[in-house]
């Protein structure tokens, strides 16, 4: 069972991990949250640059933040809802499950501090990834969010029940990824996002729209031509350094999503629809999209 399941250790892991997350009213949680506002209220009315990290989710950005944060002179924070909207939407999600995260409170509060400090210069990271892979990714990072309470173990479901959870979950994703780039980045920060053409050969591009300068790339290229982006984009003499992503197929939790990998078999009219997607069609090129269809096409 548990080679079929998953590493024992990882499990521990994980359920160390869910016992001391803290809890909206408990001691740890108001102190974290005490302390994320302070570094936010500090980085917008002093010397440091504020970095937002700024994504749809599970698309590699804990390892761009890693990397900032052993840098001088940044304030960094890694974020999915800044807009008034979007925080509003995220919350009502949470609150089904009696809890407030940390990270939607932080987002209010640097939406606050942008617009009290006009002039400051926010640099903005966003990435992207196939729609396919990180929409089963995302399914196993958080089932009980998308599934509910009662949506059951994924582990203990037959394979097959798993495929058909992700393959609806991919659809649900793409209107969830269109309206954040409209929310999080075009709204958010007043100009169109898609409206400047994007270099999908070099996968990453830097763009300035009045304050905001924003590095926008795919994960797919993170590890080949992330570093000397990042580098520039961050005023650095040399290219950032990024460590490398561990895969999950390494951290011991192979099983499942190997086996939801290599199952998840998707019919041509659907792959249409996700890769014929506005944000698909803007940021990877006609071969990428072929090979990402190679994948997951029956």
């Amino acid at each position: 069972m548990s080679q079929q399941f998953g590493n024992p250790l990882m499990r521990f892991l994980r359920k160390v991990k869910a016992r001391f997350t803290e809890r909206e009213g408990t001691r740890g949680y108001q102190r974290r949250l005490e302390r994320e506002t302070r570094r936010v209220e500090r980085t917008f009315a002093g010397e440091l640059q504020p970095v937002l990290i700024h994504t749809y989710g599970k698309v590699g950005s804990t390892a761009i933040q890693t990397s900032i944060n052993k840098l001088s002179g940044f304030g960094s924070f890694q974020t999915h809802f800044i807009s008034e909207q979007g925080v509003a939407e995220a919350r009502a999600i949470h609150q089904d499950h009696d809890r407030d995260p940390i990270h939607l409170k932080v987002g209010e509060a640097l939406r606050r501090a942008m617009v009290a400090h006009p002039d400051k210069v926010v640099r903005v990271i966003t990435l992207v990834r196939d729609p396919v892979a990180r929409a089963v990714s995302n399914l196993f990072e958080n089932p009980v969010l998308l599934l509910g309470e009662n949506g059951g173990d994924l582990r203990k479901m037959p394979v097959e029940q798993v495929v058909e959870i992700a393959a609806e979950q991919i659809r649900s994703s793409l209107d969830y990824t269109e309206r954040w780039f409209d929310r999080e980045l075009s709204g958010l920060f007043g100009f169109d996002f898609f409206a400047t053409p994007f270099d999908r050969e070099a996968g990453f591009q830097i763009h300035e729209e009045g304050r905001v300068k924003l590095l926008s790339g795919k994960l797919e290229l993170l590890s080949n031509n992330g570093g000397p982006f990042l580098g520039e984009f961050l005023g650095l003499p040399q290219p950032l350094d990024i460590p490398r992503r561990r895969a999950r197929e390494a951290t011991g939790e192979a099983s499942l999503y190997d086996q939801v990998r290599k199952s998840l078999k998707l019919p041509a009219p659907f792959l249409d629809e996700v890769y014929g997607s506005r944000v698909c069609r803007y940021f990877y090129t006609p071969a990428e999209i072929d090979g990402f269809r190679k994948i997951w096409q029956a």
